[in-house]
Order: C-alpha cells, then sequence, then structure tokens
C-alpha cells in the first residue's frame, strides 16, 4: 500500500485529493499536515474542509491523521519522527500556496510559494519519499501563450506576482536534490462534474464573477457605463476539481510504475471564449447595459473605468491572449459553454 503525505489540505484541490484519497481502499495511511489559526485547530479546519468539499467519508477519515505544520517553517515544522510509516511506497503531495496576488503582497507570496516549497521538499527528503509531487499552474508560462509546452519556463515576463512566484518553485524543485520530482499543472479549475457546485473555489471564474458582483454593488444607482479590455474571440481552459484529481492520482500511479517525464499539464481543452462567458455572467447580474468589452485598449479611461480596470487587473491577461496547454496524459478534458453556463448559476445561487 501506498502511504500520502498531503500539503494545502484546506485548499480547494487539496481537499478534494484529500477525499479521493480517504476513500481509496487501496491506499494506505493519510498524512494531512494543516496549520490551525486563531479560531480552529488544524484537525477541525481538516474536517471542515472536507464537509465542505461535500465528503462525508466517516470510514475513510479513521485513515487520516491531521498534523499541525507551518509551512514557513524548516520542514514545515514538522518533526519526522511523529509520522509513522508503513512499508511501502510513500508520496508526498504539496499543494499549499499563497493565492494572494495583488501588489504589496510579493514579499508574503513568495515566502509561501517558494521558501515554503524549499521546506516541503526537506521534509519529504527526510522522510523518505518515493515521489514528491508539486501541484503548480499551468500559467508558470507567464506571458507566453497559443501552444505552451510541458517544460520548466522562462518567460520575459508574468501577469502577476502569483505566476511568477509558482515559476519560481518549479525551478526550486527542478533544483534541489531529494526524491524524485513530479510537477503537476493544473488550468482554470472549476467545481465538480457531477453538480457543478464550487465545492470551495472562490478563485478563477468565481473569482471574477465575484469582482463583477462587487462592481455592481458597487455601482449603486449611478447610470455611468465601465468599458474594459479584453479579446471576445480568447478561449479559456477549465477543467472540474473532479477530473483534476482523477488525472493526479492517474499520472502518479503511473509515474510511480514507469518513470516516464516530469511535467505534466493537467487541462482541459480551450472551449468557452471570453466574450460569451462574460456576455453570460453581466446578463445574470443585471450588468449587460453597463459593462461593456471593448477589444483594443482605450486611451481616455474614465475614473470608474480606471477604479474597474485594478479591480479585474489579475484577471485582464487571462481575457486577452489564449494559451493552449499541450498535455500528453490522457483523457482529454474539455468543458463547454452549456456547461460553463451551469457553474456560474451554481455559483450564483450559493
Amino acid at each position: 500500500m501506498t502511504d500520502h503525505i498531503l500539503t494545502g489540505t484546506t485548499g480547494f484541490v487539496g481537499r478534494h485529493l484529500l477525499a479521493d484519497l480517504l476513500l481509496d481502499g487501496t491506499a494506505g495511511s493519510v498524512y494531512a499536515l494543516a496549520r490551525g489559526d486563531s479560531r480552529r485547530p488544524a484537525a477541525e479546519r481538516v474536517h471542515a474542509a472536507l464537509d465542505e468539499a461535500g465528503n462525508d467519508l466517516p470510514h475513510g477519515r479513521r485513515r487520516m491523521t491531521v498534523v499541525e505544520s507551518e509551512l514557513t517553517q524548516p520542514l514545515c515544522g514538522v518533526t519526522p519522527d511523529s509520522i509513522e510509516l508503513g512499508d511501502g511506497p510513500l508520496v508526498f503531495w504539496h499543494l499549499a500556496a499563497s493565492l494572494q496576488w495583488r501588489r504589496g503582497q510579493r514579499e508574503q507570496v513568495f515566502r509561501t510559494n517558494v521558501e515554503g516549497t524549499r521546506h516541503a521538499l526537506e521534509l519529504a527528503t527526510s522522510m523518505g519519499a518515493d515521489l514528491f509531487v508539486y501541484v503548480s499552474t499551468a500559467f508558470t508560462c507567464g506571458a507566453l501563450h497559443n501552444d505552451v509546452p510541458e517544460v520548466l519556463h522562462q518567460p520575459p515576463k508574468f501577469s502577476n506576482v502569483y505566476e511568477e512566484s509558482k515559476c519560481a518553485a518549479e525551478h526550486l524543485v527542478a533544483e534541489l536534490d531529494g526524491p524524485r520530482r513530479l510537477i503537476l499543472r493544473p488550468s482554470i479549475i472549476v467545481g465538480t462534474s457531477h453538480d457543478y457546485r464550487p465545492s470551495g473555489s472562490y478563485t478563477g471564474l468565481y473569482g471574477f464573477l465575484s469582482e463583477l458582483r462587487k462592481f455592481k454593488e458597487m455601482l449603486g444607482d449611478s447610470d455611468e457605463s465601465v468599458r474594459f479590455t479584453a479579446d471576445r474571440g480568447t478561449r479559456l481552459s477549465f477543467i472540474p476539481v473532479d477530473h483534476v484529481v482523477e488525472d493526479f492520482r492517474a499520472i502518479v500511479a503511473a509515474e510511480l510504475a514507469a518513470p516516464r517525464q516530469s511535467i505534466y499539464h493537467v487541462s482541459g481543452r480551450s472551449e468557452a471564449a471570453v466574450g460569451d462567458i462574460t456576455d453570460y455572467m453581466l446578463k445574470l447580474l443585471g450588468l449587460e447595459d453597463r459593462l461593456f468589452i471593448i477589444n483594443e485598449t482605450f486611451d481616455d479611461p474614465s475614473t470608474l473605468e480606471r477604479f474597474f480596470a485594478k479591480r479585474i487587473d489579475f484577471f485582464s491577461e487571462y481575457l486577452r491572449r489564449e494559451k493552449r496547454f499541450i498535455r500528453t496524459a490522457g483523457p482529454e478534458r474539455s468543458v463547454t459553454l452549456p456547461e460553463i453556463m451551469r457553474f456560474i448559476d451554481a455559483e450564483n445561487r450559493l
């Protein structure tokens, strides 16, 4: 049986991967590393995350041990002797990361995403892990667009500090000594394919929808219209979280059996276009006569337009340049426009 250690178990993907491992009777011991906060200890946060992911798992949870940890400390603040492992292979999954992106947070983001990855790899090495799996993002390619290969990137610029920190962490993982390493790069992750609920996500598609909702509240009774720059034809790569987990597990199992490569995109085929998705969101929120996509940059933005541009700064580059992630691990994934609409509807009902 294969034992598993995971960081980031209270995060969106981490909780779904953890649930999948606990459902799998062939998996060995599962150790969930997590940090407590001022309101709840680590164990309570992990169980709450599993609940939010929609997983009861009364029997599977008995196979889980929650370990208090702190990513910014050496060895993630964990004493290796406190974790008892079996005789089988050990996979160390590093999913914990800071998703902050606004200006002024660069130091904190790099401390968590780069130095935290160093500490996780040190812990995996000390535990004798057979495989260190670093969950990154397909957008470490930065400003590169069109066809994006499964290689380490050194882009000329990044869209935001989150991308930059994840790319730096990938290079760190590739360069440091330790167990065999595997980099998995999901694209834009949405909720579960079977019920379309967000299941704990608040970024990506849902983050953009949230910004539109907040902007509507801010507009109030104003009748001013707002333009923003985007390419209506740019298509986006979405993938449901349960498909991400399924692909993660399949890739890791294959790599444990017969090593083939060290970087994989876990992405969906780009199908839904920015213009169609945005039009649906604006209609849903009653903003179709207030917000307008302009295909090219404009030189005379109003005060309100400059403010809105800052609010959606994180998303702007993704709305303008299409990225098609080359994927070598099957099966092919895709999310159609009608399905994206169902994901949006499910989030809006909440």
